[in-house]
């Protein structure tokens, strides 16, 4: 239909959030995003590096990333939370 053409082609056109690390790992702007994330997690200390014990399985994780955008839409930061 029309509609789903033109969603199409938008889609193909706008500059989307990345849904996954390989996604964003393409752009500069998302790696950026992710170092200033890591750098804000190290300096609030808000893990630390610890050996796993025997018998027990490490829990995922997955970046999320967002654009801000200001009242005209227009993209004023990128952010990615771990």
């Amino acid at each position: 239909t029309e509609n789903q053409d033109n969603l199409t082609l938008f889609c193909l056109f706008a500059e989307c959030e990345p849904m996954n690390f390989q996604e964003a790992m393409e752009k500069e702007t998302w790696r950026n995003a992710m170092d200033e994330e890591i750098k804000s997690i190290e300096k609030n200390e808000t893990w630390e590096l610890a050996s796993l014990p025997d018998g027990h399985k490490a829990i995922g994780v997955k970046w999320v990333y967002k654009e801000k955008k200001n009242s005209q839409g227009e993209v004023e930061r990128y952010k990615a939370r771990l």
